[in-house]
């Protein structure tokens, strides 16, 4: 089943319908509806990972916005746009919907920057990937789906520079939320360490 990711949000205007998320498929199960977002998910690697492979691919902010459209589109209509209500969960945060377009904006030349490279250390892709992830995650741009379009982007990433997909299974689900955590105010040598463990070269 795919991974619950439900979040505390600052409106009513959430597309929500008896506590299920208003799909087009009029799914009105959770199970079913997680079910769904599995199946979507396994195609949207399959889908990227072979263009990667064929044709390439440009590691920036389009590119994540295009998989995350691939991936929900089939089920929401706000697949692969920019989120209108402001999320937190437990205790965090995330970027306010109002400044969410420009510090996107901000964020694209920096993201280039730290696009690792095949002559990279793993200790330096590591560094890299972690700091993407971390910014990524704190800016949360759409409504639902932020990690694992996050983590496939990564898992390009890692792909482009001679590494299998990161292994994130290697470490324990509340160490990988508590490394998020610390990620929001930029300390990032815990996601550092879980996506160092999760690399293996090809």
């Amino acid at each position: 089943m795919a991974e619950r990711s439900r979040y505390n949000i600052s409106s009513r205007r959430v597309g929500i319908e008896d506590g299920i998320l208003k799909n087009k498929l009029a799914i009105k199960d959770q199970a079913t509806l997680d079910d769904a977002e599995t199946l979507l998910l396994v195609d949207t690697y399959t889908y990227f990972f072979d263009h990667l492979e064929k044709e390439g691919l440009h590691f920036n902010l389009p590119l994540l916005f295009e998989i995350h459209r691939y991936f929900l589109n089939p089920l929401y209509t706000w697949a692969g746009k920019i989120g209108w209500v402001d999320i937190s969960k437990d205790d965090v945060l995330f970027a306010p919907v109002e400044y969410l377009e420009r510090l996107l904006d901000e964020f694209d030349p920096v993201l280039k920057k730290h696009i690792p490279i095949p002559k990279d250390l793993k200790s330096i892709i590591a560094k890299k990937l972690a700091f993407i992830h971390n910014e990524l995650n704190a800016l949360h741009p759409f409504r639902e789906g932020n990690g694992r379009t996050i983590r496939l982007f990564l898992d390009l990433i890692a792909a482009q520079v001679g590494y299998h997909p990161i292994d994130w299974k290697k470490v324990d689900h509340g160490k990988y939320i508590q490394a998020s955590k610390l990620g929001i105010v930029h300390k990032h040598s815990a996601m550092k360490k879980i996506i160092y463990k999760g690399l293996s070269k090809v």
